[in-house]
């Protein structure tokens, strides 16, 4: 099935945008490469409780990481576009209607009766 392979091929990126904090991270970093010092101070959470969440979304591969070019001990965060449009490409079938039969299936004493 279709759909299933679509699904499992981004299990972990669902799972990861599932939680609140990582969707609040990932606003975040929507319109600029952020630190987590910057992630800590806007979404006032504490600095491990970030950090977890970003170590999340990059395995999920939904954020990149590059150090700061003048001082590489700050390293910066930022959404990786690339990842996010394939995910929105595996979720593209949810809003194919060439499958959709807007005809409900009967319930109860109906689908009884329809069956014999």
């Amino acid at each position: 099935m279709v759909a299933t392979v679509e699904i499992s091929e981004i299990q972990d990126v669902l799972a990861a945008l599932a939680d609140p904090t990582r969707l609040a991270i990932l606003a975040q970093l929507r319109t600029r490469d952020l630190c987590v010092c910057h992630l800590v101070e806007r979404l006032e959470l504490k600095q491990s409780i970030i950090s977890h969440h970003v170590g999340i979304l990059r395995r999920a591969g939904l954020i990149d990481s590059h150090a700061n070019p003048t001082d590489r001990r700050w390293l910066y965060y930022r959404l990786n576009r690339v990842r996010l449009v394939d995910v929105a490409s595996h979720l593209d079938w949810l809003l194919d209607d060439g499958d959709y039969d807007p005809t409900p299936l009967p319930c109860g004493p109906d689908a009884e009766r329809d069956a014999g």
